[in-house]
């Protein structure tokens, strides 16, 4: 065998003569098997043009893999099997499936044999739930399935290695490629190799990108073979001039080689005269001899080479029968008549050619009207036999024509099980299947039902307008069929910021009698999201408690999340921040709770609990919850819910101190709204990065941002009042206090927003000299903090003292600034308690209270240290060296000039001299992890150390711990 061996749907690797002319490639597959025998991880990508002997060197490492004990898995790939969903792995475990049976010599399920029985449970279960009807329990969810196959992968590299071969890649359809991508980011477990085969023109982006950035990869790029090598690969026979000729006509291809064995002097001399190993006329020529390879054979075997070709991972002899319409004796005979010419082989009970070309050329030549009716017959016989709805749905594209209800039914419910593990299969099933799906009343429902489900592909894909487009056929129609459609129409209105269009939609439907309780619930969480956007929190709060009552009695964990974090905003909308945390906790138990294939119908819901849990400084279950959302939304392609989460997860990154990975989500969720055209959540998630902006790179690139945002800000007016109050800080904080250059801030919308709007009222008033405007608007922000979340009252009472040292009142100043200090801690905002430092210093130079200054500036270095705000911190050194010009710094080590521990930083002190963690020293003085950290930095600068062994030594001395009043 030159290049490769049979396969099924693609090419299985199997063992065979030593591939010539390639020892350098074959002694780094040595290496890479011997790599994953001790442990290591890795990929083995080999490319080249088609036939230069890629599968062969596949099988090579598969059976050098075998001799070392691995598990071994592979898997190939075909153009006429692209649109199949998973059509690698499927084979790759169904292969592994038949090696060892459903046991695999094991305790039932933990043998190789029965992990892939389960692995094929997880692939085809979408298949399997459209069958029996059940598409919503059993549709794939795609996070699930990766990290499925990823634990199964582990468990049968755990103490033996295993290794995953896939053949063609470049033919693979879309999920097999993002399962690849998937494995290739997270591998599953040490002693796990990938070895990948594909075209030099073809390589799949992931698989480049990983060759090129992983310097352990292992890239055998196939050149031709050279004439020594090639020479080989002649009959012994063959002349001189005859070896010359045809090493000229193929370029040292081995596959051109065989093809060419036959071929008379005339072809090869003019072949060699063109541009030898120039894939496309060279394959097509090729393709003409490889036809008459067929010819030779007769008329049953020709007919059985032709039904093979169109039945793929099919062609058992069986079911050659059936598609070639011979007796089984007949069929078998015609079978082995392709094997004996060479044409390919069996595979245990499968026929599989020997090359892709081969292939090609047999389907090419049965005629396209026998084609047709050939997959129908392979349709029959998969709905006879229970197959795959994947592969009845691939052959029944192939023959249906319009009115034909059985196939319309099959495409629809393979395009509905594939929404979430396959969204661009489903929408092209989906609009196949509305093609040919006759145009009955009866059948309106059904239509509809199709509808709103290539509407969701649509919307999934970022087509947000023709989404909506799509969704518009349905709404006008019969309650049963209609409720869903609104549902996810008020996704997209929001979205595309029609808020009012999706409050219209989802009142009136939602007030039609006879709802289902489960459409209702959903319908009542729309309108529950529709009010918070419009910062209406008694229509939020309405909605959203009914919602919570219905889904406690429908058991609906993921709708039930939603209408409790909904909830818990309309709380902070109101300034309720009792309820909103009990709200809060709720919703986070619920979601915990709920299962990935419940929560990702709902996704994008996610982001009001973490948005609510980030106000009420519960930064790390925000993140937590962030990013099993982000997730969950990657991998079931829900690109509509992208930006919701992660805007989210921008701002919770911004509040815990990481403003470059905040800017990085930020940037993340530009591109997606982008993507799907949501101009909505554009402005958004550039409103969200203003500040982290401001704070790292400074004055000139954030308002060049803040004026994007002030030209085409949200439409909602809970985001736009957030939006806005972002662009006016970002312009004080340019210098801009005049009228033209700080835009109006909107009226009082919320309590939740109000704080920071009076804040920045007031900061802007005292940049323009009105002190007693800035005094009054602090008082405000003050007033409205009162029983509010730390982070207001952080804000407050840094505007508080803004506003009295601009009024000269610096002993208040100061005393606000530390409170507002504290605030920031406690909620973990650690940039804002920085800010509240770096006023406290200014405060303390004013007085002339140097050491304390320096305690101050100290502190704010390392909030800002700490969370990369670069421009900030270069504008405070700016201001220590104004200090230091001031008076000089004593020496460390030196009690008289260093400043004073505190109490309680004497405690904090103690503890980690110790040894203690932060989190322990936390948890023994009943302190916040983050106020432990402020202390811990508070004291390396007053002590002037850099380290806790350092800290420990100078403990140690005792005699120049500086103590108040020493």
């Amino acid at each position: 065998m030159i290049d490769g061996g049979p396969a099924g749907a693609g090419r299985v690797p199997v063992a065979g003569p030593e591939p010539v002319g390639r020892a350098g490639e074959l002694a780094r597959i040595e290496a890479a098997v011997a790599g994953a025998a001790a442990g290591g991880r890795g990929l083995v990508l080999i490319d080249g043009e088609p036939g230069v002997g890629k599968t062969r060197l596949l099988g090579y490492l598969v059976e050098r893999a075998r001799a070392a004990g691995h598990a071994v898995l592979a898997g190939g790939a075909t153009e006429f099997e692209r649109l199949v969903p998973f059509g690698m792995y499927v084979d790759a475990f169904t292969r592994l499936s038949d090696e060892y049976g459903p046991s695999g010599g094991a305790a039932a399920g933990t043998g190789p044999g029965g992990l892939a029985e389960a692995a094929l449970d997880t692939l085809l279960s979408a298949g399997r739930a459209g069958q029996a009807g059940d598409t919503e329990r059993g549709r794939l969810d795609r996070y699930h399935t990766y990290r499925g196959i990823r634990a199964l992968l582990a468990h049968l590299a755990a103490g033996r290695g295993a290794v995953l071969v896939l053949d063609d890649l470049h033919w693979a359809d879309d999920p097999s490629l993002e399962l690849t991508e998937f494995l290739l980011r997270r591998p599953p477990a040490a002693g796990f190799l990938m070895a990948i085969a594909c075209r030099s023109a073809m390589i799949p982006p992931v698989v480049a990108d990983a060759a090129r950035a992983d310097a352990h990869v292992v890239r055998l790029g196939l050149a031709p073979l050279d004439e020594d090598a090639a020479d080989l690969l002649m009959p012994p026979e063959t002349g001189p001039a005859r070896r010359r000729l045809m090493y000229r006509a193929s370029g040292g291809n081995p596959l051109f080689l065989r093809a060419l064995r036959d071929a008379d002097d005339p072809t090869l001399a003019e072949l060699a005269e063109g541009r030898p190993g120039a894939a496309p006329a060279l394959e097509r020529t090729l393709l003409a001899v490889l036809r008459r390879e067929l010819d030779r054979l007769t008329p049953a075997g020709r007919r059985a080479a032709h039904a093979a070709a169109v039945a793929g991972e099919l062609a058992s002899p069986v079911v050659i029968s059936q598609v070639a319409e011979l007796e089984p004796a007949a069929a078998a005979a015609a079978v082995d008549e392709l094997c004996r010419y060479g044409l390919g082989a069996l595979a245990g009970t499968r026929f599989a050619f020997r090359h892709p070309l081969l292939r090609a050329a047999a389907y090419d030549t049965c005629g396209a009207g026998w084609r047709v009716a050939a997959h129908a017959r392979i349709a029959g016989h998969l709905r006879r036999n229970g197959g795959s709805l994947a592969l009845l749905a691939h052959h029944t594209e192939r023959y249906a024509e319009p009115g034909d209800e059985r196939a319309a039914r099959t495409l629809g419910e393979a395009g509905v099980a594939s929404l979430d593990s396959a969204p661009a299969t489903a929408v092209r099933l989906l609009r196949e299947a509305l093609r040919v799906l006759p145009d009955r009343d009866d059948l309106m429902p059904y239509r509809a039902h199709l509808l709103t489900g290539l509407s969701r592909g649509t919307g999934v894909m970022g087509s947000l307008t023709e989404s909506r487009r799509i969704l518009h056929q349905v709404i006008d129609l019969p309650l049963d069929v209609s409720s869903a459609a609104v549902a996810f129409s008020s996704v997209i209105s929001r979205l595309l910021g029609r808020l009012d269009e999706a409050r219209a939609l989802l009142s009136a439907q939602a007030g039609r009698a006879g709802l289902d309780l489960k459409v209702r619930s959903q319908l009542l969480v729309e309108l529950a999201a529709v009010a918070t956007l419009r910062a209406d929190p008694a229509e939020v709060r309405r909605y959203a408690l009914e919602a919570a009552e219905v889904t406690a009695r429908t058991g609906d964990a993921a709708l039930g999340c939603a209408a409790q974090a909904l909830l818990a905003l309309a709380c902070l909308q109101d300034g309720d921040v009792a309820a909103a945390r009990a709200h809060a906790t709720r919703a986070g138990w619920l979601m915990d709770g709920a299962p990935d294939a419940a929560l990702v119908r709902h996704v994008e819901l996610v982001a009001p609990l973490a948005w609510s849990e980030t106000c009420l400084g519960r930064v790390a279950e925000a993140a937590r919850h962030l990013q099993r959302g982000i997730d969950l939304a990657t991998m079931s392609g829900r690109s509509y819910a992208m930006p919701y989460l992660l805007i989210g997860q921008a701002r919770c990154l911004a509040r815990a101190g990481r403003l470059a990975e905040a800017i990085e989500a930020a940037e993340h969720a530009v591109a997606a709204s982008e993507y799907i055209k949501s101009s909505e959540t554009l402005a958004m998630a550039r409103g969200v990065m203003l500040l982290p902006v401001l704070w790292r790179h400074g004055a000139r690139p954030a308002v060049a941002l803040a004026g994007q945002v002030a030209a085409s800000g949200p439409g909602s007016a809970w985001w736009r009042a957030m939006a806005n109050v972002s662009v006016a800080r970002v312009r004080l904080a340019a210098g801009g206090a005049g009228p033209g250059e700080v835009p109006p801030l909107p009226d009082p919308l919320s309590r939740d927003t109000e704080v920071e709007r009076l804040a920045v009222e007031s900061i802007r008033a005292g940049a323009g000299g009105d002190t007693g405007t800035a005094l009054g608007r602090a008082a405000a922000a003050v007033a409205a903090a009162a029983g509010g979340t730390a982070y207001d009252l952080g804000t407050a009472h840094d505007a508080r003292a803004r506003a009295l040292c601009g009024s000269d009142d610096l002993a208040g100043a100061a005393a606000a600034a530390r409170t507002a200090a504290g605030h920031f801690a406690e909620c973990g905002a650690v940039v804002e308690r920085g800010l509240a430092h770096q006023l406290l210093a200014t405060v303390h130079d004013r007085t002339g209270d140097l050491p304390a200054c320096r305690d101050a500036i100290a502190q704010a270095k390392a909030a800002y240290r700490e969370s990369g705000a670069d421009w900030l911190a270069g504008r405070l050194v700016r201001a220590e060296r104004r200090l230091a010009a001031r008076g000089p710094r004593q020496p460390a080590g030196t009690a008289a000039g260093s400043p004073a521990l505190t109490a309680r930083e004497r405690e904090v002190a103690a503890l980690v001299g110790q040894g203690l963690t932060n989190r322990e020293v936390a948890e023994r003085l009943r302190l916040s992890r983050k106020t432990v950290e402020t202390h811990v930095a508070s004291i390396f600068s007053k002590l002037d150390v850099r380290s806790r062994v350092a800290l420990a030594r100078r403990l140690a001395g005792q005699g120049d711990i500086p103590v108040p009043g020493g």
